[in-house]
C-alpha cells in the first residue's frame, strides 16, 4: 500500500503542475480520438471499464482486470478526408498485465498555397504516429494501478513528443466500480518557434454492472466526468450504456455532454469463439461528417 500511495501522490503532483502551467491553447489533439468501437458506442465513459484492450487508452489501470491475452484492430474514418489505422495488444505475465498499441492517422488531400494567389494549388498528405506501452499491476483484490508512456510525432514541422498516462480503478464490489486517470502529461512540442501544450485532461468513472442472478444481468452502465486543459477547458460528461446477451451480442449506447461536435452514440458487438468485432456509429453536429469505428478483437 505504501508504494500506491506513493503513486497516487505522484499522479496528484504532476496533475497541480500541468493545471498551473498549461496555456490557452494545446496541439496534438488527435490524442484525444478514443480508440476501440466498444467505448466510441458508449460515449467514451469507459474510465472505470473493463474487458477490452480499447479500455486502457481511457484509464491504463483497467487493463489489470484482463485475463486473456487479447490483440485489436481498429479502423476510424474520421470527417471527411481523415482515417485513423490502430493496432493494440494486451497480456499477462504474472502479477503484472502490459501491452503496447500502434496509431497511424491520415488526413488527405490538404491544399498547399504559397504567398501567391492560384486556382490550382498543390495538394498533400499530413500522416501523424502514435506508439504507447502500458502496464498495469492488481495490488489486491479492490486497487490497481497503471501507466502509460507514449511518443507523438506528426508530418507538419516534424513535431514530435513524450507523454505519460496515469491510473487507478477501485473495484468496491463485483459489481460496482471507480476509476481516474490523468492523460498526456508530457513535453511540449513545437512548431517552428512556438511550443503548445499537450492536451492534458483528467477522468473519473464509475461503473456498474448487474449481478448475474438479476433479471437484467448483462446491463453495464458507466459515466465519466472530464476536466480538460484543451480547447475551450469547460468540464465535459459522458455516459454510456451496453447490454450483452449470453457473451454473444451486445447493444451500445452513449452520450456526451459538453463537446462542440459530439453527441449521441450507437453500436454493438458480435462474438464468435475467440473473435468478437465491433461497430460504433458516432452522429457529428456542426455540419462535420459522422464517425464510423470498426474493430476487430482476438482474444487468446
Amino acid at each position: 500500500m505504501r508504494r500506491a500511495f506513493f503513486i497516487s501522490i505522484l499522479g496528484i503532483f504532476l496533475l497541480s503542475l500541468s493545471s498551473a502551467f498549461a496555456s490557452e491553447s494545446s496541439s496534438f489533439e488527435f490524442l484525444l480520438i478514443g480508440t476501440g468501437s466498444r467505448a466510441g458506442a458508449m460515449g467514451e465513459a469507459a474510465t472505470a471499464v473493463s474487458g477490452d484492450v480499447g479500455s486502457a487508452y481511457f484509464n491504463p489501470a483497467t487493463a489489470a482486470l484482463m485475463k486473456n491475452t487479447e490483440f485489436s484492430f481498429m479502423h476510424i474514418k474520421y470527417l471527411t478526408d481523415a482515417t485513423l489505422e490502430q493496432f493494440s495488444f494486451l497480456t499477462r505475465s504474472g502479477a503484472v498485465t502490459f501491452g503496447a498499441g500502434l496509431y497511424l492517422g491520415r488526413i488527405a488531400n490538404i491544399a498547399r498555397r504559397g504567398d501567391t494567389p492560384t486556382d490550382n494549388p498543390s495538394y498533400f498528405d499530413e500522416h501523424n504516429f502514435n506508439g504507447s506501452i502500458f502496464w498495469a499491476i492488481k495490488l489486491n483484490r479492490h486497487l490497481s494501478l497503471g501507466n502509460t508512456l507514449k511518443f507523438e510525432k506528426i508530418d507538419l514541422g516534424s513535431a514530435s513528443a513524450f507523454a505519460l498516462d496515469l491510473g487507478g480503478l477501485y473495484t468496491l464490489t463485483p459489481e460496482l466500480a471507480l476509476g481516474a486517470s490523468v492523460r498526456n502529461l508530457g513535453s511540449k512540442p513545437k512548431f517552428e518557434n512556438t511550443a503548445y501544450d499537450l492536451p492534458v485532461e483528467f477522468r473519473a468513472g464509475i461503473s456498474y454492472k448487474m449481478p448475474q442472478d438479476s433479471r437484467l444481468k448483462g446491463l453495464l452502465l458507466s459515466s465519466d466526468f472530464i476536466q480538460p486543459r484543451w480547447g475551450n477547458q469547460n468540464s465535459k460528461f459522458d455516459f454510456g450504456g451496453e447490454y450483452t446477451y449470453q457473451n454473444l451480442i451486445a447493444l451500445r449506447a452513449g452520450y456526451s455532454n459538453g463537446y462542440d461536435s459530439r453527441g449521441l452514440s450507437f453500436g454493438g458487438g458480435i462474438s464468435y469463439q475467440h473473435y468478437i468485432f465491433d461497430y460504433a456509429f458516432i452522429p457529428s453536429q456542426n455540419n462535420l461528417s459522422s464517425t464510423h469505428r470498426f474493430t476487430l478483437r482476438i482474444k487468446i
